[in-house]
């Protein structure tokens, strides 16, 4: 099906690189263009600028997500890609879905009042799915309320906890993610649906 004007329009597939040492080229004479990755109205993309193994992702708006990405008929949404320097892949296709994974729920302290402190991680029950990047790891702040919301996990088992404090990236660690995982409560995700949790705020030791 074709994919709505709304949704190409703020579509992106994003090429990053698994090294750290490796910047994605910009725009400009000796990187891709500034419509790099953006879908036509024809549907299609282009990707360009890649060097060394590169893992593809799409930004999408928050009521979509990806169901697979197809490299000359397998798929690549979790794997990395070896591109040799300035080259263009053909032969991919993004599949996308409106039908997403919803967890919301409400966080509260030690007194059972909601709070807006702190920060909700949901992450994976499998530490093969903790990479740089991953799909299968999401965090959130709740709002005034207390309230949070996750959209767009894909399914499977999860954990999911409320922390005090989370310093801003550390969800990218295998190491911190198994330290916290004896706090969090399990969630099991189905191909979409919503799912509502309450999350007592913890401070691990």
């Amino acid at each position: 099906e074709p994919v709505p004007a709304a949704v190409r329009e703020r579509a992106r597939v994003i090429a990053r690189p698994l090294s750290s040492d490796i910047l994605p080229m910009g725009p400009g004479p000796a990187g891709p263009a500034p419509d790099n990755g953006r879908i036509t109205e024809s549907g299609t993309f282009t990707v360009a600028g890649l060097y060394g193994p590169t893992r593809l992702r799409v930004n999408l708006p928050d009521d979509w997500t990806v169901e697979s990405i197809q490299l000359d008929g397998r798929d690549v949404i979790d794997e990395a890609i070896e591109a040799r320097s300035g080259e263009t892949l053909a032969n991919l296709q993004v599949f996308i879905t409106s039908k997403i994974n919803v967890v919301a729920g409400a966080v509260t302290d030690a007194t059972g009042a909601a709070t807006s402190d702190g920060s909700v991680l949901i992450f994976a029950d499998d530490a093969r799915k903790w990479m740089d990047d991953s799909r299968f790891v999401r965090s959130a702040r709740p709002d005034q309320q207390g309230t949070f919301q996750i959209k767009g996990l894909p399914p499977g088992d999860y954990l999911a906890v409320a922390l005090e404090y989370v310093e801003d990236g550390s969800w990218n660690d295998p190491e911190y993610l198994e330290s916290i995982r004896r706090y969090a409560q399990r969630v099991k995700l189905g191909d979409s649906g919503s799912q509502t949790l309450a999350l007592k705020l913890v401070s691990p030791q």
